[in-house]
């Protein structure tokens, strides 16, 4: 079984970031940069059409036997009231993030982009997925007919 995961948009890609816009889902050509506002403790972020994860998830992926994606550096910072935000929901720092960067094909790999990039992932994957926290993410079963 597969499942659709929406992850939450706790800030947007940097006015950095390049953008290939000729094809569809956008590429990012280069570097990730990323701006965080406003966290709530997720291990998998987004912004589309880029995922991101704690360097605790990074690890778990990397080390699950899973494929289909790439483990890529990305260069984060943070908005005015970023770290105010960050105390407000009882937290105390930034974790460090990667750029999670999906190579696979929706309903086929363990993690895998839909043609309009939204992400899915394997029975497997998922499993990793919880080992944190994805409070913010809405997961539901995949349907290829209705999650392009």
């Amino acid at each position: 079984m597969f499942y659709r995961l929406r992850p939450d948009v706790p800030g947007a890609l940097a006015d950095e970031t390049v953008l290939d816009t000729s094809v569809r889902p956008p590429r990012v050509e280069g570097a990730l940069y990323y701006e965080i506002d406003n966290w709530f403790g997720d291990d998998l972020i987004t912004a589309h059409p880029c995922f991101l994860v704690t360097e605790k998830m990074a690890a778990a992926l990397a080390g699950s036997g899973l494929g289909s994606f790439e483990i890529r550096g990305a260069e984060i910072t943070y908005g005015e009231d970023a770290h105010e935000r960050l105390e407000r929901h009882g937290l105390t720092e930034f974790p460090e993030f990667r750029w999670l960067f999906v190579t696979g094909t929706a309903g086929q790999d363990d993690l895998g982009l839909t043609p309009r990039g939204r992400l899915v992932v394997s029975d497997a994957a998922l499993e990793i997925f919880r080992q944190g926290n994805l409070d913010g993410c809405e997961i539901e079963e995949y349907d290829a007919d209705t999650h392009q």
